[in-house]
């Protein structure tokens, strides 16, 4: 008595396993910088960044120029600035019209969208990474052309906060471009509605107290000084969760039901 086996071909076997997700962050991060708007505003963060580290060592008393201030001088157009890749990301499927495409290979919008975050923020880590060599460079150009202080003391504690605070960022901006599934829209909101809520604790007394609960820029700063305490962590937590995961709790729900065109 002879038993009948069915051999699935390994291709098809493959297959049916979907694409694997760090394949799938690979593509996505192309997609954020190969781009004609992703790569512009790369190019823009990078000569912000040129222009404030030429000013800095022109400017700045040779005892202040060491690599942990140069590197924090080089960091400052990637916060406002990087966090819209991740807009763009979230919304490319949308507003390019490569959903259709995009969700026919991998029809899990979630794992697609979480792919979008895991990838902005690993952009996020390479251009502070990159931030970091490039203030040790021009440290050393300020030791041979300016006679800088050279030191190559880091606080390591400012860098991972400021490191933390861009990743935060960046999730911000992926959460608010699924959220709203439209660049410009969504690109005001991010900029925007943070805005808002500042200038009403200015103005309002009775938000002063909840604004240290509830305002990103607010709770990120002990992080980004690298003075964080218990209350800090649960403050900013609060805010995180406010700011981002509302926001990206609605983007997902979104994706995963509207259709495709």
């Amino acid at each position: 008595m002879s038993t009948l086996t069915m051999t699935i071909p390994s291709r098809q076997r493959s297959a049916t396993t979907g694409i694997p997700f760090a394949r799938l962050c690979g593509v996505e991060l192309r997609k954020q910088v190969d781009t004609r708007a992703g790569l512009w505003l790369l190019i823009v963060i990078a000569l912000v960044n040129t222009a404030l580290l030429v000013l800095t060592l022109t400017t700045a008393p040779p005892a202040e120029l060491t690599w942990s201030n140069l590197t924090s001088a080089a960091s400052l157009a990637q916060f406002v600035l990087l966090p819209l890749i991740g807009v763009m990301a979230a919304t490319s499927e949308w507003s390019q019209r490569t959903g259709l495409t995009t969700f026919a290979l991998e029809p899990r919008r979630t794992r697609v969208n979480l792919a979008k975050l895991a990838s902005a923020g690993l952009l996020g880590l390479l251009v502070m990474l990159l931030t970091a060599v490039i203030g040790a460079v021009l440290n050393v150009v300020g030791i041979v052309f300016r006679g800088g202080d050279g030191s190559w003391a880091m606080d390591w504690s400012l860098l991972a906060g400021a490191a933390l605070a861009l990743l935060l960022l960046v999730a911000q901006g992926v959460a608010f471009g699924l959220a709203f599934l439209s660049t410009p829209i969504a690109i005001v909101a991010y900029l925007a509605l943070p805005i808002v809520w500042t200038t009403l604790t200015v103005f309002i007394s009775g938000l002063v107290g909840p604004s240290k609960w509830l305002d990103m820029n607010v709770t990120m700063l002990p992080l980004m000084m690298g003075e964080m305490s218990a209350t800090g962590w649960a403050q900013l937590a609060t805010s995180v969760a406010v700011w981002v995961g509302v926001p990206l709790a609605v983007g997902l729900w979104r994706t995963s039901r509207r259709d495709v065109a």
